[in-house]
Parts: structure tokens; sequence; C-alpha cells
């Protein structure tokens, strides 16, 4: 039996990403954290940042779960706790698949969070996946390379006819993800301020317990700014067809993400599943969203730049590679690759 460790019932990326991939397997038992409320489908069994495994100990042993999957974001669990994790594992002869959200994760202040940590226990797994080939080269150089599977993440289904979207009128820029600083969305509030020919920027930005001030903050930008109207900031946490079928409506989707350790963003991929033109900063975070407009950086200086030299023959090519990137990477196609690895 399979056994899937991850969050589940909470507003995460990675709870969204491991619901869309179980949906196409079977006899999976689900192993959340503790206090997600609402768990339907999953077993509350381990708490963050916590190395007490005796909950999953239980739960893999009752349920005679032979192989386990693990989604993995050092937020959720350090490195050095993951190591403990995986070493009790491969004690209990269990077949270890484990998903690397973040690899980059080089923290200064506590040792227990950095990489290197987790190096011991990554070698006994059966595999390492991971989503970019940059993650490939981090965890090559720490001496774990032969396990190291890239599987690229999934995107959404296309928006579908029947599904909801909010109105927008004339040219349209968007944007979608989590009102967090590090994602520069104040950044785009005062570039779209300074960008001709441009109706409206919609943001489709949900509020969650890190936003902290970033909501007052970016209201209090746009009345600054004088964007009342032009800027329509919705904190909402929308269901995927609407956000999806709310962006397609966009003529641009920028996302103007200032630095990030994570290895792949599942918000851009509501982008990609639309089909529109995108514009992104150089980080690595983006670097396998082939087709996206790069900008030159991630300053207002740097986004005004950019997006004004945006030629049509651009948008028109990024707007078809996203449509072949989406198609490509469906959900069902990367079940399909890491239920191979599983048999």
């Amino acid at each position: 039996m399979l056994g899937w460790i991850s969050t589940w019932g909470i507003r995460c990326g990675i709870a969204t990403y491991s619901r869309f991939l179980v949906e196409q397997m079977d006899d999976v038992v689900v192993m959340c954290q503790s206090g997600e409320g609402e768990v339907e489908g999953a077993i509350p069994c381990w708490k963050r940042d916590s190395n007490f495994f005796g909950g999953i100990i239980a739960q893999i042993a009752g349920k005679g779960i032979d192989t386990v999957v693990i989604q993995h974001q050092p937020g959720l669990l350090r490195f050095s706790y993951l190591n403990e994790l995986l070493l009790k594992l491969s004690e209990m002869d269990v077949k270890v698949f484990i998903t690397m959200h973040n690899t980059r994760d080089r923290s200064l202040v506590f040792p227990s969070k950095r990489i290197e940590k987790v190096v011991e226990g990554l070698k006994t797994c059966s595999t390492v996946m991971v989503h970019s080939n940059s993650d490939v080269e981090i965890l090559k150089a720490l001496g774990i390379e032969d396990n190291v599977v890239m599987i690229p993440h999934g995107i959404y289904p296309p928006p579908s006819d029947s599904a909801e979207s909010l109105p927008v009128e004339g040219r349209v820029m968007g944007s979608f993800g989590f009102l967090l600083k590090h994602k520069g969305q104040l950044e785009l509030v005062e570039a779209f301020e300074r960008l001709p020919g441009w109706d409206e920027l919609l943001l489709l930005c949900a509020t969650i317990e890190r936003s902290g001030k970033m909501e007052a903050q970016i209201n209090s930008l746009i009345e600054k700014k004088g964007l009342t109207g032009r800027v329509r900031l919705v904190t909402d946490f929308l269901d995927d067809d609407v956000v999806i079928s709310s962006l397609a409506k966009c003529d641009l989707l920028v996302f103007p993400y200032q630095n990030t350790k994570e290895s792949a963003s599942g918000a851009v991929r509501m982008g990609v599943a639309a089909g529109v033109p995108l514009a992104v900063t150089p980080i690595p975070i983006f670097d396998d969203v082939t087709g996206a407009i790069r900008m030159r950086g991630g300053t207002v200086d740097d986004i005004v730049a950019s997006v004004s030299k945006i030629s049509q023959d651009e948008l028109d090519s990024s707007r078809k590679s996203m449509v072949e990137l989406r198609d490509s990477l469906q959900w069902d196609e990367v079940a399909k690759r890491i239920q191979t690895l599983l048999k």
C-alpha cells in the first residue's frame, strides 16, 4: 500500500499539488499535518517542524504501508528532522520516494535547516524527485546523484467553457499568487502607474497568515498613486476554475517575484493554464517556464522598461508556448511519470 505524506486541507501550493496527483492514483493513504481543520480523505498524524514521528510510524505499521511518497518543503520540516524520518523509514524497510520542493535553503542562523543535514537520509531513498535541472545540480554537488529524477511541476487544466470568471474590460494586465512581499506585487502596482496603454491591473492575490500588513500597504499604494478603479485587488481564495478563467481574459500576466528559494512556482502554473503570455523576473524559479518573457529584473524600473518593450510578436510567441507547455504537463501525465517510478 502507498502512503503519501503532505499538507492537505490548507491553502498551500504543496497541498494543491498533492491533491491533483493523488486524484490520479488508487489506494493511497494520505498522512497530513495535525491542526489543518477539515481533512476529509486524509489522516492527521504529524506536526509542522517537529521530529516526533510516532503518528506516521503508527499509520505505516498499522496499515501495512510499504511505500511512502513525501512532499517536502523545509518550512514544513527542517532538513535535520527530515533526515531522522528518512533513516527511520529505511530501518523499517519502507521504500521512500521524496519530492524536494526546495533544495536552495541555506540558513545561516539555524544549522538544522541547512540541506546538508539531510544528505545521509536522501541517500537511503529509492528516488529523490526535483522540479528543475538546477535542483539536480545542487544535489549532485552534495553527492546525491544516482537516485535523483527531474519531474516537472504539473500544470492545471485549461479554463472550462462553463467556469465563471471575474468581469474584465479593455486591455488588462494580471497577476496571481498569495499576497506576499517577496512576490513583487507592490513593485508591479508602482510599475503599472507608469505603463501607458493598459486599462486595468487585476491582482488575484489571496491573503494568508504570512501576508502580514501587505493588504494595507498595497491598498494604500493604490490610493496614493490614484489607481483606484484601475487596479483591482482580489484577496479571496478563489476556486481554481474561477482563477484560470479570469486570468485567461488578461492580455499579459506578470510574475514579478523579487526572490525565493522555492524550486518551482505553483502560482505561475495557473498562468500557464490560462494560456496567456507571461512575463517573469529572471530568477531560477521560472527557469522551467519555457516561453515566458524574461524581464531584465524585479525593480519598478526593470518592470516598466521590460513590459513597455514587449512586441506583439513576443506576446503571440509566448501565448503559443504557454499552451504547448500546458498541454504537455497535465496532471495525469505527471502522475503517470511518478507511478512508473513507484512500480
